[in-house]
C-alpha cells in the first residue's frame, strides 16, 4: 500500500493544478532586457556507465547519441532567434558525456563553432563521473580549454555508498586516480559533491578530503527529490545541514577549498542583484525561471527551458516538458504555444508568490521550478527543501559570520 501511495504522489506531481487555464501566447519583446541564452545544455547521450542511487535521470541505460547535425542546429537556432549575447556556456550533461570518444566532441565542437558569431565567447563544459578519464581525455580537455567538473562525494566511505558501478562496486578509487592524472597533466577542474544525510556528521573529514586532493573549488549539491529519485535524505535533517554549512564556512575561511554556495552567499550579501522585467514585474535574475536563459536539448533534438532537470522526465500533462525540436522548430516559436504557455503561467505565478512571501526573494529570484514541481506538486508553489538547502542556509551562515565579525570590530 505504501508503494502505491508513493506512486500516486509522483503522478500527482506531474499533473497541472486543477482549475488553471491554459496560458496565453508570450512575446519575446515582453521581456527586458531582451531574452538571451546563457546556458545551452546538450545531452550527448542519456547513457551512464555507473548507477548512482540518487540519480534523477530515467533513461540512463539508453545508448542513443546526439548527432553533430543536431548539435549544429541547437546552436544555429540560438543565432537565428537572436538569443546569443556576449557569452554562452555549452554544457554536455544528462548522461555520462565521456562514454562517447573525444573524436565525437571534436566534430560536435567544430559544428557548434561554425554557427556561433565571433562576438559571442563560447565555453565548452562537461560534468563527468571521471571514471573514464585517461591521457587522451586530458589532452582533449587542454586542447579545447574545457571547463571540467568532476562528480565526487568526498571520502570513499561517503562516495561509494551511492556512486557505484552497475555491478555494485564502488567507484571512488577510479575517481581518485583520475584526479591524480588531472593534476599531473595540469588540467583545471572543479568538483561537485552530492550531500546526503550521512555526509552531515563528518564536515571536517569531508572538507579535509577535498583539501588533501588539491581541489580548490567545490560545489555542494544534495540528493534532491526529482524525477526518478523520489525522496531526499536531507528531509528531517535540516538542522544538521545548517550546522554542516556553518562548519564548511569556518573551514573555507582559513582553508584552501572554496565552496560555491558560500561564495554565492557572500556575493548576495555584498552586491545588489541584476534584475529583469516582464509585464511590469521587476525580479532579481534567476536563470531557472527566465524563459530561454537556459535551453536544454535532448539527444534527439527535443528542447526545453527553465530547470535543466525537467528535460527527459515523463509528464503527459506537460508533454514531457518538450517544447519543440531543433530539427523543425525555432526556440522563440515555442513561446507562442503549449506546453510553454502553461508552464510559463505557472512558473510566473510561483515567482510572484515567492516575491510576496519570502524574505530571501532578493537573493533567489523565485526558486527552482523542477524542485517546486517534484517537492510541492506545482510550479506555482513557493519554498522548497532546495530553497532552504541551497540558498537560505548558506546565506544565513554567511550573514551570521558577518554580523559576528562586525560585533568584534565595534
Amino acid at each position: 500500500m505504501e508503494q502505491v501511495e508513493q506512486l500516486g504522489q509522483q503522478v500527482i506531481h506531474l499533473l497541472p493544478r486543477a482549475g488553471r487555464p491554459r496560458g496565453a501566447p508570450v512575446r519575446a519583446d515582453d521581456f527586458q532586457p531582451s531574452l538571451r541564452t546563457e546556458l545551452l545544455v546538450l545531452q550527448p547521450t542519456p547513457f551512464c556507465n555507473i548507477d548512482c542511487s540518487y540519480c534523477y535521470l530515467p533513461q540512463r541505460r539508453v545508448r542513443e547519441r546526439m548527432s553533430p547535425v543536431t548539435a549544429r542546429l541547437a546552436a544555429r537556432r540560438l543565432r537565428d532567434d537572436g538569443l546569443l549575447g556576449n557569452e554562452l556556456t555549452v554544457v554536455w550533461h544528462a548522461g555520462e558525456p565521456l562514454v562517447l570518444p573525444p573524436a565525437y566532441y571534436e566534430e560536435a565542437f567544430a559544428a557548434i563553432a561554425q554557427e556561433i558569431d565571433a562576438d559571442t565567447r563560447v565555453t565548452q563544459a562537461m560534468q563527468t563521473n571521471a571514471t573514464l578519464i585517461d591521457g587522451g581525455w586530458c589532452d582533449f580537455f587542454l586542447r579545447h580549454s574545457v571547463s571540467l567538473g568532476v562528480s565526487v562525494d568526498g571520502p570513499a566511505a561517503l562516495h561509494d555508498r551511492h556512486r557505484r558501478t552497475r555491478r555494485g562496486a564502488g567507484t571512488h578509487a577510479a575517481v581518485e586516480r583520475a584526479i591524480e592524472m588531472l593534476h599531473a597533466r595540469r588540467v583545471p577542474f572543479h568538483a561537485i559533491a552530492v550531500i546526503t544525510a550521512a555526509t552531515l556528521a563528518a564536515p571536517d573529514a569531508f572538507y579535509d578530503w577535498f583539501e588533501r586532493c588539491g581541489i580548490a573549488e567545490l560545489g555542494c549539491n544534495f540528493d534532491e527529490a526529482e524525477g526518478a529519485h523520489a525522496a531526499s535524505s536531507l528531509s528531517g535533517h535540516e538542522a544538521a545541514h545548517a550546522a554542516f554549512m556553518a562548519r564548511l564556512l569556518e573551514r573555507s575561511l582559513r582553508g584552501r577549498v572554496v565552496v560555491r554556495e558560500l561564495v554565492a552567499a557572500w556575493r548576495q550579501l555584498l552586491e545588489s542583484p541584476p534584475r529583469w522585467q516582464w509585464q511590469g514585474h521587476r525580479w532579481p535574475v534567476n536563470t531557472q525561471v527566465m524563459p530561454l536563459a537556459i535551453v536544454s536539448v535532448a539527444h534527439d533534438g527535443g528542447f526545453s527551458t527553465f530547470s535543466p532537470e525537467l528535460l527527459g522526465q515523463p509528464s503527459p500533462a506537460h508533454r514531457d516538458f518538450v517544447l519543440g525540436n531543433v530539427h523543425a522548430d525555432a526556440y522563440l516559436d515555442a513561446l507562442q504555444r503549449e506546453p510553454f504557455t502553461g508552464l510559463w503561467q505557472a512558473i510566473a505565478e510561483g515567482v510572484a508568490a515567492c516575491e510576496r512571501g519570502c524574505a530571501y526573494f532578493e537573493h533567489c529570484g523565485g526558486g527552482a521550478p523542477a524542485n517546486k514541481l517534484y517537492e510541492r506538486g506545482d510550479f506555482a508553489a513557493t519554498e522548497t527543501l532546495y530553497c532552504r538547502s541551497m540558498v537560505q542556509r548558506p546565506f544565513d551562515a554567511v550573514l551570521r559570520h558577518a554580523e559576528a565579525q562586525r560585533g568584534l570590530c565595534a
